[in-house]
């Protein structure tokens, strides 16, 4: 007999096969496998053995592997077998925080797009970490990891769905995100897009707090600016009031641009704009 108490496969009879711990754990609804707690299921396998069995359920495309030297297994059910894995929700948690003991949240386009706020069909799931890692495809997902700074004290908050959960920028803190790496993201003018979407989930009060935890002054400027000009005067007024005892320069509206020729200057928040913009209907 095989039972599941706090997330720990525990083995109480004889040895079974992997294929029965799999299934048992699926019954459970335990999709999130370590082979620490499959040692623990399959105590008389050896490790050889038992890397050999997972490695059979994978070509089989019972199991999948999230990353190289993580160890961290995930059941895929029959009706993800398509897709080569179940949803970000039942697993993304878990083996960013648990597994590898990461501080992370979805970020940029990725947060967007959760919140109805991307006009396009987002591709990649955009993920926020402290540090440089490599990006990973679980079955159709694929993970792309962004170093984010002062990423313990930014506002995130539960993305919950009936099949888990994982942590998610809020609406203010992916505003700002977007606009910072917008030369990653197709430019200004698609940025703007995007923020027309994200707006309506955005507050002043949700601003403040993430202007304050990202402390970045240039990007407060080009927000502020954009909300301006997309006659959104309660969030401009808190990213002026943020900036008011900051002492700030000029800077483009786009990273990557541009000489002062053909541009229109925002004073409220100096900011540079381009001329395809800052023309009349930009």
């Amino acid at each position: 007999m095989i039972y599941f108490a706090n997330e720990w496969i525990i083995a109480l009879s004889a040895p079974s096969r992997l294929s029965t711990v799999l299934d048992a754990a699926e019954r459970a609804g335990r999709l999130n496998l370590r082979l620490e707690d499959l040692r623990s299921a399959l105590p008389d396998a050896s490790l050889d053995a038992l890397r050999q069995a997972l490695h059979r359920q994978q070509r089989r495309g019972r199991l999948i592997r999230l990353s190289r030297g993580a160890e961290h297994w995930l059941i895929v059910p029959l009706q993800y077998a398509n897709a080569g894995a179940p949803p970000l929700e039942t697993w993304l948690d878990r083996y960013m925080s648990r597994t590898l003991g990461l501080t992370y949240h979805v970020g940029m386009l990725s947060a967007a797009d959760i919140y109805g706020a991307a006009p396009w069909a987002v591709m990649v799931t955009q993920v926020m970490v402290a540090e440089r890692r490599r990006s990973i495809t679980v079955g159709r997902h694929q993970l792309v990891f962004h170093v984010c700074a002062h990423i313990e004290r930014l506002p995130t908050r539960w993305h919950e769905t009936p099949d888990g959960r994982f942590r998610v920028a809020t609406p203010e803190l992916a505003a700002l995100q977007i606009v910072q790496k917008e030369s990653q993201l197709g430019g200004m003018a698609r940025v703007r897009e995007v923020l027309g979407r994200l707006y309506p989930a955005c507050t002043p009060e949700g601003l403040t707090q993430a202007l304050q935890a990202m402390d970045e002054t240039p990007t407060a400027q080009r927000l502020g600016s954009l909300m301006a000009r997309d006659e959104q005067e309660a969030l401009a007024s808190a990213a002026s009031g943020w900036l008011a005892d900051r002492a700030f320069r000029v800077v483009p509206l786009e990273r990557a641009s541009m000489k002062s020729d053909g541009t229109g200057m925002d004073s409220r928040f100096k900011v540079r704009w381009p001329a395809h913009l800052a023309s009349a209907g930009a």
